[in-house]
């Protein structure tokens, strides 16, 4: 295994020597179709597999940073100018990539989500994820990545406690600790992440080394990740 340590490293001595602004557009894909060729064969299989691709197709994220802040939001609104059959498979596809923005605050160690259904705001202290650095490695684009993996806990719609692997692949070359969702912490900017069901795949990537990111937290009450977990918890008790 290659040793964090030296990815810190790394990391913090280019950091004491530049201070800088970036954007990283991704994009979403069915994780099904990015680990193999799936292909239903039943008609509904089918015609569900890609209203689901196509819903996605159309989604695009931003994560903008700096050295200390960070946000991620949809770039795009989806046009209620479809089909209801469109807007079903529009509402699906967001179960894949992403349901809310998040925003993340180093130097505060906070982080924000807002809801994209209800604009809930969620505040949270955050922690440093315990990621498991690979040796495994990879080109994506002009960038050498590393494999990492986070066991990820949350409770599922039958009000189940299950752990998922997350899988990202981040860029040392690029030491920037963000990633798409709440995903962060990792020495590079995560320019891939698999979760169960969807993929990011970043496409375009902008450093400017001469700005700082000017932005706030959404304004509004905000209440606790405790108190969401409750209110998670009792929405998925009167719903069984």
């Amino acid at each position: 295994m290659i040793k964090k340590c030296f990815f810190i490293v790394l990391a913090l001595a280019v950091f004491a020597n530049s201070y800088s602004q970036g954007t990283v557009i991704y994009k979403v894909m069915l994780a099904q179709e990015y680990d193999s060729d799936y292909k239903p064969t039943d008609p509904l299989g089918k015609k569900v597999k890609e209203g689901k691709s196509a819903s996605l197709a159309k989604q695009v994220f931003l994560l903008e940073f700096d050295n200390s802040k960070s946000k991620f939001t949809r770039n795009n609104i989806l046009s209620l100018d479809v089909s209801k059959e469109e807007q079903r498979f529009d509402k699906m596809a967001n179960s894949y990539s992403s349901t809310y923005d998040y925003y993340l605050d180093n130097i505060l160690k906070l982080g924000m989500f807002r809801y994209v259904n209800n604009g809930m705001l969620v505040k949270q202290n955050i922690k440093n994820k315990e990621w498991n650095i690979t040796t495994e490695s990879k080109k994506i684009g002009d960038y050498l990545c590393y494999k990492a993996i986070y066991l990820k806990s949350y409770m599922n719609w039958k009000g189940d406690n299950i752990t998922v692997p997350v899988t990202a692949w981040f860029a040392p070359s690029l030491p920037y600790r963000y990633g798409p969702k709440e995903y962060f912490g990792l020495p590079g900017l995560i320019l891939e992440l698999q979760e169960s069901y969807g993929v990011f795949l970043a496409t375009e990537i902008k450093i400017d080394k001469n700005k700082e990111m000017k932005f706030e937290f959404p304004k509004g009450k905000a209440i606790t990740q405790e108190e969401y977990d409750k209110y998670l918890s009792s929405f998925i008790n009167n719903k069984s």
